[in-house]
């Protein structure tokens, strides 16, 4: 829904980011850049949640872990 709705080169890096992330959903590294490239995203921030809202589960601290 990102590419299609939004549409802009300045989603790259965060869609190249979640690509990597389907492939290694466990890797902490690459956790830690999805919360650093939404971070830089500025004013798309708003935009990309509203359409991604999983993106804020992935952020989000797990309640259960040690």
């Amino acid at each position: 829904m990102l590419e299609r709705y939004l549409g802009t080169e300045d989603l790259a890096p965060l869609i190249g980011v979640l690509r990597e992330l389907s492939e290694k959903p466990d890797d902490d590294a690459l956790l830690a850049r999805l919360s650093e490239t939404v971070d830089n995203l500025g004013i798309l921030q708003g935009a990309v949640l509203t359409y991604a809202p999983a993106i804020v589960g992935l952020l989000s601290d797990d309640p259960f872990s040690d």
